[in-house]
């Protein structure tokens, strides 16, 4: 049993900085320690929580793989220019659609599924000063509520990433056309706009939050009592890192303070343990996916073009690029 525990607890604004492991054997011998299970103080005191889906999907999974020191093999990916919509029309066009139940000679593991997965930003209106990335990333709310009174009236239903793993996992049954809508970096729009209008038309949200975004108290981010409604009326609450940084490159000290803290606060202020990881601006190495792993957290998104996906890549999701001047046209095509 490997035990690392921290000199820092989770509300430090600074990595820890010390670690310190053991590891024994029954016997009392002393093994090889393994990649992390790290032990913290939680700022907020515990209190039961409910079992949900997270648990049962937990209980029911198939064992986890050995794990080992070897790198994790990651995929090659040819991102496709957003621009580019026949080419994108062409490509999605040939994706495989998975039935609602396993396939003959189904292998788990093997098994695709397409999936669109769009990511947004910003739901709000930019600022008169806005640049042109913001601009970018920035669909206004009007432009937000048609498209999912598309989604609406040509049969999508959403569902979430739990789902998804489900299929691969437990042969759960998707609808016919699922989709699956992700906001990264918990801007307080999120909870102004985007929030609103997902219940209006019944459907649910993936928000992935930068927690110390959240402590800092940072009036342009969500608080903590707006995720705590937004994950009481069904949405997903999932960690964006702690600060936001680029995590490539990086000790397993600072990953860990980066992956664990977050995953502590938003357990302890939704009762919810998130599972799901998106790796700020996209970026990841080996490393960052072994303390993931380690971390119990099941799958993550990039920000690689893509709707096709398997539990071989759950690591490595992609999804499609929702901007300020995304048409119906253009969603249309990509779906």
């Amino acid at each position: 049993m490997l035990t690392a525990v921290f000199a820092t607890g989770c509300g430090n604004p600074a990595p820890p900085t010390s670690v310190t492991y053991s590891a024994t054997t029954s016997s009392g011998s002393t093994e090889t320690p393994q990649p992390i299970v790290a032990v913290f103080a939680s700022a907020t005191p515990a209190t039961p929580i409910t079992p949900t889906r997270i648990e049962m999907l937990t209980a029911t999974s198939a064992p986890a793989p050995a794990r080992t020191s070897s790198p994790v093999p990651l995929p090659t990916f040819t991102p496709m220019p957003m621009d580019d919509l026949a080419s994108i029309a062409t490509v999605t066009a040939s994706m495989p659609v998975t039935g609602a139940t396993p396939q003959p000679g189904h292998i788990m593991g093997l098994e695709q599924a397409r999936v669109p997965i769009l990511m947004y930003h910003y739901v709000s209106p930019p600022p008169v000063d806005a640049d042109k990335y913001r601009l970018d990333l920035s669909v206004k709310p009007a432009d937000f509520e048609k498209q999912l009174a598309y989604l609406s009236e040509n049969g999508y239903s959403t569902i979430s990433l739990y789902d998804l793993y489900g299929r691969f996992t437990l042969s759960a049954t998707l609808p016919a056309k699922p989709i699956i809508l992700t906001f990264d970096d918990g801007y307080r729009d999120a909870y102004d706009y985007a929030f609103p209008l997902l219940k209006k038309y019944g459907m649910s949200g993936t928000f992935f939050i930068v927690s110390d975004f959240i402590n800092s108290g940072n009036p342009a981010y969500l608080s903590w009592d707006m995720v705590k409604e937004m994950s009481a009326a069904g949405m997903d609450i999932e960690s964006h890192s702690r600060t936001h940084p680029d995590m490539r490159n990086r000790s397993v000290d600072f990953l860990v303070w980066q992956i664990l803290g977050p995953i502590e606060s938003i357990t302890a202020y939704t009762g919810k343990r998130p599972h799901f990881f998106c790796y700020p601006s996209g970026e990841y190495d080996d490393a960052v996916i072994r303390v993931l792993k380690s971390a119990d957290v099941w799958g993550a998104v990039t920000t690689q073009y893509g709707a096709l996906h398997s539990l071989d890549d759950a690591m490595t999701w992609s999804r499609i690029r929702m901007r300020g001047t995304t048409t119906l046209q253009q969603l249309a095509a990509m779906l």
